[in-house]
């Protein structure tokens, strides 16, 4: 049973600096859905707090516990709405509980339309109401975007996109090889098992897991159209057929998708693969990546990476910790896997119909004050003298007034409990932000600043960049990526069952990808070479019916994608 907390609890007089009162009767509590899978907050949350005392807001969470698909049904059916719910596809939008926020933001938010002024256009076409052939009828807006839109240069030099995750301490035993087939992943893996059955602390070593909880079961069948050199579009992939239109095809049942799974069978059945990845909740996976355990595995980086991977950083495990490669099929084929920046649509916090307008405006308003970036540093820097320093002189970076963090702020930064007692991560994760560089150039995250990113890379990561002359993890995969389609990226456009027609037979059809895959997919990867074709055939004979239709609304889609955005 998930409680639900207030975090804090009274007004204060800073409120009317965003037209919501000043007394302690106008506190604006917030109640929160997310599926973010964190703890709730203590009351005395330090940002928390400071979001109360400067800006009147509180918030109240219920926070993902099981199954997503099933509590957002549950949150519709119910009709017991919370003010904000976390968007992460079209269902709250489908189901009409959500109100159109455009109205509100362009009238009285112009620090919100200022952040997204350059993903504008997009946002806008993927929540409005469309004919037929793509053309809006009625624009609308309905969720804004948490990650994607770029103020200044993209600084970043993380990578927590889709990869094949290697332990760090594998590639340097193997000499640091340059890996780049999937093939040769698994041949440097067993040779490292071979000699390490047990980790250091006499636990089983395991060379290759695959989370396949319903939740998060996408990485146990993305992997072939990576190895074919597709980006992530999703359930499919899109070919250029050269007079500028595009097809767009399934992944699931082509000759990429037979060619993984039978090459997983093999290095099944070389005792590569962890029999468990079938049965193992979500929970039961991340276990085993914080005890060191797991060797390889292919997943998005931020599905572990803040988490399990972190509990390894605390401990100073950083041999242990991941390095992404980029792999392929065979060397004649060029992977792509790192995207430039793009706007993650229908996603973030979406303002449901129980909130209404009035209090919606309210809290835009607070989102729209907190858009300045003296708010934007304190949230995401932190406190000045207390969470990092200035360099008033340049005597500690070489650049007079730049930020920079003590060894002792970086490691308390990363400690999973002084996170819950002092950041508003909840908050921060889902709400609109700055990204790329404030006006003064520096970095809108603070390990991103060049001082600080190589002041806080381990002796390990520091001989890894030496070895393959890289000088972030992002290039580790790719040096420069190449620019996105103007369609891109199609799982943006997954069809609705709460709509009519063919995008309803289409959203049908996808949740039958997800039965058929998870009858089949365990029996190719895990059952005998010898019964690999008839299980293919089964599998594939049933997909193909279903992917015909989800096939069909795709294409729809992708063509009114780049009647309005273009293709490559």
């Amino acid at each position: 049973m998930k409680k639900i907390m207030t975090v804090a609890a009274s007004a204060i007089m800073a409120l009317a600096l965003v037209g919501c009162g000043g007394s302690k009767k106008d506190t604006l509590n917030v109640s929160v859905f997310t599926i973010q899978e964190r703890q709730q907050p203590p009351a005395d949350n330090r940002d928390y707090k400071w979001l109360e005392e400067n800006f009147g807001i509180t918030f109240e969470w219920d926070i993902l516990n099981g199954d997503k698909d099933q509590k957002i049904g549950t949150i519709i059916a119910s009709g017991d709405l919370p003010d904000l719910v976390e968007v992460d596809s079209e269902k709250f939008q489908g189901a009409g509980t959500l109100i159109d926020i455009k109205p509100i933001i362009e009238k009285e938010c112009p620090n919100i339309m200022k952040n997204y002024e350059t993903v504008w256009k997009a946002i806008v076409y993927t929540d409005s109401e469309k004919d037929a052939d793509g053309n809006i009828i009625k624009e609308h807006v309905y969720s804004l975007p948490n990650y994607g839109s770029y103020t200044g240069a993209d600084q970043n030099t993380s990578y927590n996109q889709n990869g094949w995750w290697i332990q760090k301490c594998v590639l340097q035993e193997a000499g640091w090889p340059e890996i780049k087939t999937v093939d040769q992943f698994f041949d440097v893996i067993e040779a490292y098992y071979k000699k390490h059955p047990t980790t250091a602390d006499g636990l089983p070593t395991i060379p290759f897991s695959i989370l396949t909880d319903p939740n998060a079961a996408f990485n146990l069948w993305n992997p072939p159209a990576f190895l074919a050199g597709y980006p992530n579009d999703g359930n499919g992939h899109v070919i250029d057929n050269g007079d500028g239109t595009y097809t767009y095809k399934d992944n699931f049942a082509d000759e990429n998708a037979k060619k993984w799974f039978k090459m997983a069978n093999g290095y099944y059945n070389r005792g590569l693969i962890d029999p468990a990845s079938f049965t193992d909740t979500q929970d039961q996976y991340k276990a085993k990546i914080s005890q060191g355990r797991v060797l390889g595995m292919f997943i998005q980086g931020w599905q572990f990476m803040y988490d399990a991977e972190m509990s390894l950083r605390a401990e100073e495990k950083y041999e242990l910790t991941y390095a992404p490669l980029p792999l392929v099929f065979d060397e004649s084929i060029k992977p792509w896997y790192r995207d430039r920046a793009l706007p993650n649509l229908q996603r973030g916090y979406g303002f449901t119909t129980a909130c209404g307008v009035e209090k919606a405006t309210k809290i835009l308003k607070i989102m729209d004050e907190l858009l300045k970036e003296e708010n934007q540093k304190r949230l995401y820097w932190g406190l000045e003298g207390t969470d990092y320093q200035i360099d008033t002189d340049g005597s500690v970076t070489g650049t007079a007034g730049c930020p920079y963090r003590t060894p002792e702020q970086r490691a308390q930064q990363k400690d999973a409990n002084w996170i819950l007692k002092n950041k508003a991560q909840l908050w921060t994760e889902e709400a609109p932000k700055w990204e790329g560089s404030y006006p003064d150039g520096y970095s809108t995250t603070l390990a991103n600043i060049p001082y600080e990113f190589w002041g806080d890379l381990p002796a390990i990561d520091i001989e890894m960049f030496k070895a393959y002359d890289i000088n972030s993890v992002a290039q580790l995969v790719d040096r420069d990526p190449p620019k996105n389609p103007g369609w891109y990226p199609m799982w943006q456009c997954n069809p609705a069952p709460e709509n009519e027609g063919l995008e309803h037979d289409a959203a049908l059809a996808m949740k039958g990808f997800e039965t058929l895959q998870f009858k089949y997919l365990p029996k190719m990867i895990m059952g005998s070479p010898n019964d690999f074709e008839k299980t293919w055939n089964e599998f594939a004979s049933q997909m193909t019916k279903l992917t015909e239709v989800y096939n069909a609304f795709m294409q729809t889609e992708l063509d009114a994608r780049v009647k309005a955005f273009g293709g490559k």
